[in-house]
């Protein structure tokens, strides 16, 4: 291989002579060109601002709508009771126990006759291994063989009969699952066939919900812990909502503050700062809605409660939605009767939510207050589902919440704004 040759004295070559001034004109061409190829090549690698914060089509539990609220970014989660709280409950699981009081075992056969049991299923209940008659009433402890006959059909005509009596607490407060929730849990692979195949045979339906009212009974059928703890680990599952605002260099804040910064104990003045931390950012960030909660209900998002102690306030929706501003948590609200005389005097019925601190009530067709939640943005509302522990604060959609409290017939949604002076 031939090393290149020099070129020969004398020979032509690429010779460029510039004046001052060409050359000045040269330089500025030069950089100017440079800038060009430089932008182009940035515009290239570099990911455009509205694509940073585009929404993967395939990504169906994401989505952002934007508001005088901002722009919502919100996913879907799911939450499940921690393990620790589960292990004391399910060691040892009490029996099934329903009690009667006033009625004698002919009153229970009859009163199940006429909520769809048949004869024989109704003297299958009180059997007298299973009958205790006390100075108040009837206790039934009842048997694996009349649970076992009763059908998913049986169990949704008779249980909302039971329920309201103080019969069984979960007859009053039956696990409920959306369908959807439910399906997961039946995919679960964490958990054994036969404990699942159980759980469909005790679940009946309720609107387009499974819900469950036979727990002790279903829990006395699962022969060890371990397999205990798992299924009720699934079955405490709730569908939640994560949420949070989009803060983008052109962002207005003082928009932001005028629809978020009125709640009482928000101050939106701590929040400003993180905001304009995050519009300063090229692209911007994710603000959580968390930031934009009062105390109250920011101390409890997406965690369950405790098991209550004696004296415990009960950590019901009512309890929740109005003491979700509070500095300090009235316990009155427990009082139902409290509960709607304080939304008489405090509240005005208006047609649908449009302002932070608006709330949602469910009502039946006798009118009676079923459930009651918090409005945020959007279609978001912040609920505590029950009045047990088994179930977390959390953010939920509107359609969610009414699919979770199913009725027969449906139960309406009003919508409550507080009176201002």
């Amino acid at each position: 291989m031939s090393r290149p040759r020099k070129p020969e004295s004398g020979a032509a070559a690429n010779v460029f002579q510039f004046s001052l001034t060409g050359l000045i004109i040269f330089s500025l061409a030069l950089l100017a060109g440079t800038a060009f190829v430089t932008s182009r090549l940035v515009a290239v690698t570099r990911p455009k601002l509205a694509e940073t914060f585009a929404i993967d089509p395939k990504d169906k539990s994401r989505s952002v709508h934007v508001g005088p609220w901002g722009e919502l970014i919100t996913r879907e989660i799911s939450l499940e009771r921690p393990v620790e709280y589960l292990t004391e409950e399910v060691a040892k699981p009490t029996p099934q126990v329903w009690v009667f009081n006033g009625l004698k075992p002919d009153g229970i056969r009859s009163f199940l006759v006429q909520h769809g049991l048949t004869a024989a299923q109704a003297a299958a209940a009180v059997v007298p291994s299973a009958v205790q008659e006390t100075s108040s009433g009837t206790q039934v402890t009842p048997t694996a063989d009349f649970l076992f006959s009763l059908t998913p059909a049986n169990r949704q005509q008779l249980y909302p009969a039971l329920a309201g009596f103080g019969i069984n607490l979960y007859l009053d407060y039956p696990y409920i699952f959306p369908a959807q929730t439910i399906q997961t849990i039946y995919a679960d692979d964490r958990l054994n066939p036969d404990d699942v195949a159980l759980l469909k045979r005790l679940v009946y339906p309720n609107g387009s919900a499974q819900q469950l009212a036979d727990y002790p009974f279903l829990l006395n059928q699962i022969p060890t812990l371990e397999r205990r703890v798992a299924l009720t680990h699934a079955m405490s599952r709730q569908s939640a909502i994560l949420a949070g605002l989009s803060v983008k260099p052109d962002t207005d804040i003082d928009k932001i503050a005028a629809y978020w910064g009125k709640m009482h104990n928000v101050r939106f003045t701590d929040i400003r700062p993180l905001m304009e931390a995050l519009k300063r950012l090229p692209e911007g960030g994710n603000l959580p809605l968390l930031y934009l909660l009062p105390k109250f209900a920011r101390d409890r998002l997406y965690t369950f409660p405790l098991p209550p102690q004696p004296g415990d306030p009960t950590m019901d929706c009512h309890w929740t939605t109005f003491n979700f501003s509070s500095e300090t948590p009235d316990n009155r609200f427990n009082d139902p009767k409290f509960a709607v005389d304080y939304i008489q005097k405090n509240y005005y019925q208006i047609a649908a939510p449009s302002q932070y601190g608006d709330i949602l009530l469910l009502m039946n067709n006798k009118n009676e207050i079923k459930h009651s939640a918090t409005f945020l943005a959007d279609d978001l509302v912040f609920t505590k589902n029950g009045n047990n522990f088994r179930q977390p604060w959390m953010i939920m959609r509107i359609d969610d919440l009414l699919a979770t409290y199913p009725d027969e017939p449906p139960m309406r949604a009003v919508y409550m704004r507080v009176k201002t002076d």
